[in-house]
């Protein structure tokens, strides 16, 4: 419960650094955005490759290297003027302000030389004016606004055929102009109508652009809106908030999504999209004048040294002429893109949802889970984005939605790390000194915890005990001598059942207790524990010399061993637990140990595990035992000497010894008493210790005591 805090309170420390991150909004993740944006926008309009509402007549170095130098004279202007208001289009919109004199005019050099000629020579400007005037098709011309009060003496206020209103449920917070920088009267007056050709970026790159301008109490509209109002001869605008609660100009059919400021969200085509004709070539009438049918022109420069680029979201430069173009193109397509009312209520929901969603899969502690769902999350949020972009026009900004999904999928990832460290750490100390290298190897490969999970599983269990061993503390009173003493036995005694695959469960005092194929699965397990119970012995041997050298005492154990299914895992308390194996079957191995004071021998087996062996062993039939009067439990005993074949002459003691017992199982006491009797007096090759169990049990049957095919061991016979 601790530790679920302590991540919980990780995840919402994370949170809230995103939160407040979204909150203060930090240039870099804008950068993200429009990255992610310019990515979208070369997608959504792909396949928008030609324009069928505009043309750009382009003033290019072309066009000015074989004419005169720039500026122009206004007589240029009038024939290229003159010459497309020949074609079909339906209006022309001028993307330069000519807000001074043409010095070049005749009339205006002898003015300025004090020369007076009775002959009227001619007036570039007025030239200029009357074919804007006479054009059969309207002509927009264009202007600035000034974010500076200069004072301009008789600045007039472009004049606009039409009204612009703004309603009363509109909170559009119009962009306030300062000033204005108009053309020279004799042309502002001579147009249809007029747009400002202000493109503010207050950012690196061009997002949006306004459509009106507040500028002394009254609305004008941009360029690009004006020429739009004028094709679609509408004489009232109206600013308004739609049912959907965005804001939008309402400009005959069309209803144009627009930001707080009535600025236009820009959705870019590809750089080949508006068809360019050279200005030149229309000077020289060269030129297909069918590309200009039912289109609007618009008039600009792209020539170096006077054209303004404007770097755009796309990466790309763009002319402001471009930039005009892509807000008519985007209108008159409904190709609109807006930032969502609900965005931050979007970003914040989806966050708390990421970190919830993630948090969850701490409790399954897997990284493919945690993983899985992160991808999820992650197609789930690029359809969601991707939905509303391309079939609402509605943008997210997403560089949040994506810090919050890396920063709580690291966050989980660490978590699940450290607690699977921990456990790791915890499994090694645990089975450290339980299993071999190879079992823990195992082991530890096991992400699902497979052999952890409590399971009935068929294991060979081994008991062994030290012979006399409360003796012994007697013997040695230093408790570091004796505990010294006593980690000489363990340690072989523990190295061989962990080198032969076996677990180690636990040491009761100067007992061990051992199990085979469990954790992990072992092929012929009871062979496995058996061979350690005999190689025990021998290196006890060895052991005994090096404490008679020392003037300690000998060591003699008894082994037990069984094999039966039992329960394996893990197993107490939430706090303290061990990985550990119960059962009627492990207390069978237990009692098995015990019994080798009854029969005097150092290693009992069951018949369970005599009938499992694959190697030959030197062994022979010991007794039909049960426990606690449970004879319909009962079952045979064996006593096992060493690893082998027996020999003819032991062969001969086993043979010998089996068939004393069978007399006595057909009550012929006589025989057998005899038999046990004589492999007693005889120089045995076996251990005789087990035939006085034998001998005084044929006595009693002969002096009247009841039979029993059985022994039944019990607490009280194993106590004696």
């Amino acid at each position: 419960m601790k530790g679920l805090i302590k991540y919980l309170l990780i995840f919402i420390t994370v949170f809230c650094s995103i939160f407040f991150t979204y909150q203060s909004k930090p240039a870099l993740f804008d950068a993200i955005d429009n990255e992610i944006e310019s990515f979208l926008l070369k997608y959504k309009n792909k396949n928008h490759t030609n324009s069928k509402n505009i043309v750009i007549i382009d003033i290019d170095d072309k066009s000015i290297n074989q004419t005169t130098q720039w500026p122009w004279k206004r007589d240029i202007f009038a024939k290229l003027i003159d010459e497309l208001q020949t074609n079909q289009i339906k209006a022309i919109g001028i993307d330069i302000v000519f807000s001074q004199e043409d010095r070049s005019s005749p009339s205006t050099v002898l003015k300025t030389l004090n020369i007076d000629i009775k002959k009227q020579l001619p007036n570039y400007d007025k030239i200029f004016a009357n074919s804007i005037k006479n054009s059969s098709k309207p002509v927009v011309l264009g202007y600035h606004f000034l974010n500076t009060k200069f004072d301009l003496q008789n600045v007039q206020k472009p004049y606009i055929p039409a009204m612009y209103i703004k309603s009363k449920n509109s909170d559009i917070n119009l962009i306030k102009a300062k000033d204005i920088n108009l053309n020279i009267p004799i042309i502002q007056n001579s147009s249809y109508s007029s747009g400002f050709l202000n493109i503010i970026n207050n950012k690196q790159v061009l997002k949006k652009a306004p459509l009106l301008v507040e500028y002394k109490n009254e609305i004008y509209p941009s360029l690009a809106l004006e020429i739009i109002r004028v094709v679609k001869q509408n004489k009232k605008v109206l600013l308004r908030k739609n049912k959907d609660l965005y804001n939008e100009i309402k400009l005959k059919d069309l209803d144009i999504k627009v930001d707080e400021q009535a600025s236009l969200k820009l959705s870019y085509y590809n750089k080949n999209c508006f068809v360019k004709i050279k200005a030149i070539d229309i000077l020289n009438k060269n030129y297909d004048k069918t590309i200009l049918k039912d289109k609007i022109v618009l008039l600009g420069s792209s020539a170096s040294g006077i054209v303004d680029l404007n770097t755009t979201i796309t990466n790309e430069k763009l002319s402001s002429t471009v930039i005009h173009a892509t807000i008519i193109e985007n209108i008159l397509n409904g190709d609109f893109l807006i930032d969502a009312n609900w965005q931050e209520n979007f970003i914040s929901a989806t966050i708390f949802i990421i970190f919830v969603s993630l948090f969850l899969t701490l409790f399954l502690n897997s990284l493919f889970i945690t993983s899985f769902v992160c991808l999820i999350l992650t197609f789930f949020i690029a359809f969601v984005i991707c939905y509303f972009f391309y079939f609402q026009g509605i943008i997210i900004s997403i560089s949040y939605i994506i810090l919050a999904l890396i920063s709580s999928y690291i966050c989980s990832t660490a978590i699940i790390f450290t607690k699977n460290r921990k456990e790791l750490i915890t499994l090694k100390k645990k089975f450290a000194a339980k299993v071999s290298n190879d079992v823990m190897g195992d082991i530890l490969k096991d992400d699902n915890n497979h052999y952890l999970r409590t399971k009935q599983k068929d294991i060979t269990i081994f008991f062994s005990d030290i012979v006399g061993f409360s003796k012994i503390t007697n013997q040695i009173l230093d408790p570091e001598k004796l505990t010294k003493y006593l980690n000489e036995y363990m340690n072989p005694m523990t190295k061989i059942i962990m080198k032969n695959k076996g677990t180690v469960d636990k040491f009761i005092g100067d007992s061990i207790m051992a199990y085979w194929n469990a954790p992990s699965s072992t092929n012929n397990h009871q062979d496995l524990a058996l061979c350690s119970a005999l190689e025990q012995l021998k290196v006890l041997k060895k052991l005994n010399k090096i404490y008679e050298k020392k003037s300690l005492p000998k060591i003699d154990i008894r082994i037990g061993i069984n094999s039966g299914k039992a329960y394996v895992g893990e197993m107490g308390a939430d706090d303290r637990n061990d990985y550990t194996a119960i059962g009627s079957e492990v207390n069978k191995a237990s009692i098995l140990e015990q019994a080798c004071k009854i029969y005097k021998t150092s290693c009992i087996i069951s018949q369970s595990v005599k009938i499992a062996l694959k190697k030959d062993y030197t062994l022979r039939f010991l007794d039909t035992i049960c426990i606690d009067n449970n004879v319909k439990s009962s079952f045979n005993i064996y006593e096992v000497f060493k690893e082998g074949k027996p020999s003819i002459e032991e062969q001969k003691e086993i043979q010998l010894f089996e068939e004393a017992l069978k007399f006595y199982y057909k009550k012929e006491f006589v025989k057998a008493l005899d038999i046990f009797k004589s492999l007693q007096n005889k120089d045995n090759k076996l251990n005789s210790n087990s035939i006085e169990f034998h001998i005084n049990r044929c006595t009693k049957c002969l002096e009247g005591y009841s039979f029993s095919p059985v022994t039944i061991i019990n607490k009280k016979l194993i106590s004696k």
